[in-house]
């Protein structure tokens, strides 16, 4: 594809105009900063941009891009499907596993495909009235209202009385259109990082998510020092970890993920596993959970980073259009 004895241009491309812009930034600027401090022949620009418009200019030329957006257009296919026209190479999963994990129902029933269980979960129409009898009956309380299409856990919220339903379900209607309700999983949070090495897909050690502060894994506990511990390798049975792990491996190959990914659980006092949600592009930020599972597998951020680009590189060239 490109002459090995000529440096390989990288467009990290970050920022964007989704809620999470900010989180991209910190994402691209670490991998930017990695790429030029790599010994590897790579020719690496920051490839920052607000709007749609601008990003032709940014890609063209590019032998790859970097994709380190969060959310929107970056996450859900559609700068993929740019980029497939363009015949530019990138990281992470193409158009359609961007697409379907982007949106959590879609991805609910392809986890279902795979025999990987999820929580109960009621869809809701834009325009549809809240029966709170059924969401009782159905659920119990606490349950958990979520945006449809939504990255870094932003607009989640727990209810735990029946006076609480139409008020949170009214907030998260309103700022994000297009929710559903979802029983709540009291127990463990777990989150299981992907990773291709050497052409194989291999599952990096199991992280527990514990908040310190907020009730679950939110956006402030994600992006704020101290809210949130990692623990690694996560308090789990050697047999819960091992079905976890081979859910993840399940959950990755029915979202057509390619490159890695990030897969997140909930893990019930009784050892029930549940997945929450495939996430395609992970945060690389100073606080992220795969690149801090990877360096607990004796990968550090430059050998992630380095292995993200030849592993699309090796994608490209060997014709996979997961």
């Amino acid at each position: 594809m490109t002459d090995r004895n000529v440096p390989i241009e990288i467009c990290v491309l970050m920022g964007g105009n989704s809620s999470e812009r900010d989180v991209s930034l910190h994402s691209g600027t670490n991998v930017y900063e990695s790429l030029v401090k790599s010994d590897k022949q790579f020719n690496a620009v920051r490839g920052e941009f607000s709007g749609p418009s601008e990003l032709l200019d940014l890609v063209i030329g590019a032998d790859l891009v970097f994709n380190c957006l969060h959310g929107g257009i970056g996450e859900d296919g559609t700068v993929q499907t740019l980029l497939e026209l363009l015949d530019i190479p990138y990281t992470g999963t193409g158009p359609y596993g961007s697409a379907l994990a982007m949106d959590k129902l879609y991805s609910k029933k392809s986890f279902q495909r795979a025999g990987v269980n999820v929580p109960e979960y009621i869809e809701i129409g834009q325009s549809e009235e809240i029966d709170r009898e059924k969401i009782i009956s159905s659920l119990g309380f606490p349950f958990v209202v979520k945006p449809v299409s939504e990255g870094s856990s932003r607009g989640i919220k727990i209810v735990d009385d029946k006076e609480a339903i139409i008020e949170a379900t009214a907030e998260v209607r309103n700022n994000y259109e297009k929710v559903f309700i979802e029983e709540y999983i009291t127990g463990k949070e777990i989150t299981a990082g992907m990773l291709e090495l050497n052409g194989k897909l291999t599952p990096l050690p199991l992280v527990e998510l514990n908040v310190t502060e907020e009730r679950f894994f939110n956006y402030e506990a994600k992006y704020s020092v101290g809210k949130a511990e990692f623990i690694v390798p996560a308090r789990l049975s050697d047999e819960i970890t091992e079905e976890v792990k081979e859910l993840a491996m399940k959950a990755h190959r029915a979202h057509h993920c390619r490159g890695y990914s990030r897969v997140d659980f909930r893990v019930d006092l009784d050892g029930g596993v549940y997945a929450l949600e495939v996430n395609t592009l992970p945060g690389m930020t100073k606080m992220s959970d795969l690149p801090f599972a990877a360096s607990y597998a004796g990968i550090g951020f430059q050998e992630l980073v380095e292995n993200m680009v030849f592993s699309a590189l090796c994608d490209r060239s060997s014709g996979s259009d997961a």
